[in-house]
């Protein structure tokens, strides 16, 4: 389906700023109230009503966050917050791709018009003071419903020549706001493919990230952890990552985005040449690919660490695929900014589904 960019939730012709401004009205735009997923569900460990979740990136704020949660999202994403406040990238934040498979990382793809599915991702994981952010955190909590789950997106925000033990205390103080503001989970985001500094490439460093979970353990003791990893190609550090996050983290959140080029329809480059993530349907295959690999080792190593499916996933089919993988929760950003009440939708297919097997 073919949707105009200013069909979404979000508004990609205006920039971070207008859409951080001007949220959707809150009043919920369902006809019937919605249904709901036999099951008992957990996510990092805590009882949930729905393992449906939206991403970090579209929940710029609380107001954000309540428009979602009234519309039958369960576990809420609040966009990454840093120590300091950040701008984000100019625009275009968001430019809609062609519709192709994008594999791995150092593909090129090519810029439309049209949403077709899948969209390069340019924010540079923009933040609010703490001041703000913390103080914003209180009423998302406040505004969540039983059995449903304020999670919140922290980043470190290093500086030339930061060490792993500044890097960890900078996560470690992120995190430790975040819970002290409400929040039931924190993500630690170890990966983002539109920055260059530490922060988005730390999940290829197992033994630094190690070190750094060490330090945040320290700080929010047993409080419910996840990490969210990048595209993993290979085996050796899929297996170093279950290995170590045994004990440390309660989930791994994958995939955030792959990387690839995007060019305009007459050849001209975006983003001035620069890799930018990549969203949506194009990236579906390989991050199924990514979690049923760690599936596979979680399971040959005994391992209780959960996995969370985030990447391409767009139909209720999506969802029952990766329940049956094994999956504790599944994430969609895409899809729930292009259909705010796509959970709906989904809750109502998977009971149909469930009641037809039953029968």
């Amino acid at each position: 389906m073919i949707v105009t960019p200013n069909h979404s939730a979000y508004n990609i012709l205006k920039d971070y700023e207008w859409n951080y401004a001007h949220v959707p009205s809150s009043k919920p735009h369902i006809s019937k109230p919605a249904v709901e997923i036999s099951g008992e569900w957990t996510y990092a460990g805590l009882p949930v009503r729905s393992p449906l979740a939206v991403a970090a990136g579209p929940l710029l704020n609380s107001e954000w966050i309540k428009f979602y949660a009234e519309r039958s999202f369960d576990i809420l994403t609040y966009k990454t917050v840093r120590r300091c406040s950040r701008v984000s990238y100019g625009l275009p934040n968001l430019v809609p791709i062609e519709a192709m498979r994008v594999q791995r990382p150092g593909a090129s793809v090519r810029g439309i018009r049209q949403m077709t599915g899948s969209w390069a991702v340019s924010f540079g994981m923009p933040s609010r003071e703490p001041k703000i952010w913390r103080d914003d955190l209180v009423t998302a909590r406040q505004s969540l419903g039983a059995g449903q789950i304020l999670s919140v997106s922290v980043v470190a925000t290093p500086e030339e020549g930061d060490d792993l033990k500044t890097i960890g205390e900078d996560y470690a103080s992120c995190a430790r706001w975040a819970f002290e503001s409400g929040a039931d989970v924190v993500e630690l985001n170890f990966s983002c493919p539109n920055v260059k500094t530490p922060d988005g490439m730390l999940y290829t460093q197992p033994t630094a990230s190690r070190d750094v979970l060490y330090r945040v353990r320290d700080l929010v003791g047993d409080k419910p952890l996840l990490v969210k990893l990048g595209f993993v190609g290979e085996d050796a550090l899929a297996r170093n990552w279950v290995e170590l996050s045994g004990g440390l983290v309660q989930g791994l959140v994958m995939t955030n985005c792959i990387g690839a080029k995007v060019q305009s329809p007459d050849g001209k480059d975006f983003f001035s040449g620069e890799s930018r993530g990549i969203a949506g349907a194009a990236i579906s295959e390989a991050v199924r690919k990514q979690v049923s690999t760690f599936q596979s080792l979680i399971h040959e190593h005994r391992s209780k660490v959960k996995t969370i499916a985030v990447g391409g996933v767009t139909e209720a089919t999506d969802v029952s695929d990766y329940l049956k993988l094994g999956v504790e929760g599944v994430q969609t950003a895409t899809a729930a900014m292009l259909n705010p009440s796509w959970a709906v939708s989904v809750k109502s297919e998977l009971q149909k589904a469930d009641g037809a097997q039953s029968v």
